[in-house]
């Protein structure tokens, strides 16, 4: 559009130059709806810091509710004596391999003691023996006999390995007896994890006897597999020139024994020498027990069976590995007299401090070996510190041939973090005269079958200004459960003897890492 004018000849829009600002006004909208939503969120965020504030007031006011329900139950416990908070049973899945027969007089067995604390069931199977039993739980005791044909033969692949399933968590129990041996032992839950590793292997030297009988006295490391084509490798601590033939295959010294198992297989590896140090490793989850077939510490102690379940070494995982660790080894009931403890590490360079009984004098070690062992010659529990994770083995000497006093067996003590509050537990019934020994810290607090513990049984020792409380009682077979009210952790072992020299040793639970 062009406009004239009277003179001058011009061009102007028709447009305003404010209409051109199209992207500035889109511009400012868009931050007038910016500032809207942040407002908007502003209020959100202020509503929401009001709710939760309020939410917070109101849970704590809900664990103060919880609290002093907590307080109030406690203090009902402690008046009673009892407990309601559930207890920490070993597992529902269990492998396991009975010892070997040492003699059989006609009358040898293999029995298994199944602990739980609500109904349920269990199957108990042999798969390669085609065997198979199903147990209907109830809370305590259940009980089942097997075949002396089940315990295993030495150094030959076998199809015994027994294999335990149920559907709640159990504590097994298993023993064996025959015409001159009695053993009984604590089972583990089978691990979860793959690539085992075992090398706190225990063992005692086997004592001499006459060449004939010397494969009736050998140390004996029992294994089985949970999984196929599982690759087993054994590292036996032989002495330069000795060899062992499993399988109708001899290793020699320094030789890596491999073996390949399937699901349910076993082989107990038998050798008439002192197999500590020893090392085990597996693909899959297996079994791992050591023992002796009829194993003495002295020539002039009479020998009975050992057998004790060995814990998987975790150390590779624990972050706790490298920081000190205690460990109570318990005296015995009278009849037993002195004991040697074996402690074992995977390496070397550790610190190791012991305290016998009440004695004020601390030894020191400083560890450059595989293994230490140090001799009770009285019935004294040991304090001992390490300044890492070490395995700690009780062995005791055997009946003493000269006044009749003693057994022998072995059983593992485990470290003070991981003990119970509250155990469920069976003293079996063998023919035999059973003890059970605690380690606490106040016995007023204990509970042995909802009952008071006697007070005259009690011995206290002072160690680093700390009391500890031992009590060793004789007790009647059968299933049994002991508490400490005040939920404090103790430890608990049972054993028991029978004439003439007969005897078994285990302890009764600890704490695994799942």
């Amino acid at each position: 559009v062009t406009l004239c004018s009277f003179g001058v000849l011009r061009s102007q829009s028709l447009f305003d130059e404010y209409d051109f600002r199209c992207e500035e006004r889109r511009d400012q909208k868009i931050a007038a709806k910016l500032q809207l939503y942040e407002d908007k969120i502003k209020a959100l965020e202020n509503q929401i810091k009001s709710i939760d504030l309020k939410n917070q007031q109101d849970a704590e006011k809900i664990n103060d509710r919880i609290f002093k329900l907590e307080e109030t139950f406690q203090n009902f416990t402690n008046k009673n004596g009892s407990s309601t908070k559930p207890a920490q049973l070993m597992g529902r899945e269990f492998y396991m391999v009975f010892p070997p027969l040492f003699f059989d007089g006609g009358d040898s067995y293999c029995v298994l003691y199944i602990v739980s604390i609500t109904t349920g069931t269990c199957t108990v199977a042999l798969p390669l023996l085609t065997k198979r039993y199903n147990l209907d739980l109830k809370p305590g005791q259940n009980t089942l006999f097997l075949l002396a044909s089940y315990m295993a033969l030495e150094n030959q692949m076998e199809g015994k390995g027994v294999h335990i399933d149920c559907s709640t968590n159990v504590n097994v129990y298993a023993a064996k007896h025959d015409k001159f041996t009695t053993t009984a032992f604590l089972v583990l839950p089978i691990h979860s994890r793959f690539h085992y590793k075992y090398r706190y292997i225990p063992s005692i030297e086997p004592k001499s006897v006459a060449p004939q009988y010397y494969h009736l006295y050998n140390s004996t490391l029992s294994i089985v597999s949970s999984g196929d084509n599982n690759v087993v490798t054994v590292n036996l601590n032989l002495t330069e020139g000795d060899s062992i033939t499993i399988d109708n295959q001899t290793y020699w010294y320094n030789e890596s024994i491999r073996l390949l198992m399937n699901k349910y297989e076993s082989v107990v590896i038998s050798h008439g020498m002192d197999l500590t140090g020893s090392s085990v490793s597996s693909i899959d989850p297996i079994f791992l027990a050591t023992g002796n077939n009829c194993g003495r510490l002295h020539d002039d102690n009479a020998c009975s069976g050992m057998y004790s379940v060995i814990p998987l070494d975790d150390s590779n995982d624990s972050k706790n590995y490298e920081k000190e660790h205690l460990y109570v080894a318990p005296f015995f009931y009278p009849f037993l007299r002195g004991y040697r403890i074996r402690i074992m590490s995977k390496s070397l360079d550790y610190r190791l401090q012991y305290t016998v009984g009440s004695e004020n004098k601390t030894e020191v070690l400083f560890v450059q070996s595989n293994f230490v062992d140090i001799d009770v010659e009285s019935n004294d529990p040991v304090f001992i510190r390490a300044s890492r994770f070490v395995s700690v083995m009780v062995i005791t000497p055997g009946k003493n041939n000269t006044d009749g006093v003693g057994t022998a067996f072995m059983l593992h003590v485990p470290e003070q973090q991981s003990l119970l509050s509250e155990y469920h537990f069976v003293v079996p019934d063998l023919n035999t005269t059973s003890y059970i020994t605690i380690v606490c810290r106040n016995v007023s607090q204990l509970r042995l079958d909802n009952g008071f513990i006697n007070g005259e049984s009690r011995t206290t020792y002072g160690v680093n200004s700390e009391p500890y409380e031992v009590v060793a009682l004789p007790i009647p077979p059968g299933y049994h459960t002991a508490t400490n009210i005040q939920g404090e952790t103790f430890s608990l072992y049972v054993y028991g003897k029978q004439k003439p020299n007969l005897g078994y040793g285990f302890v009764a639970g600890f704490k695994i890492q799942e």
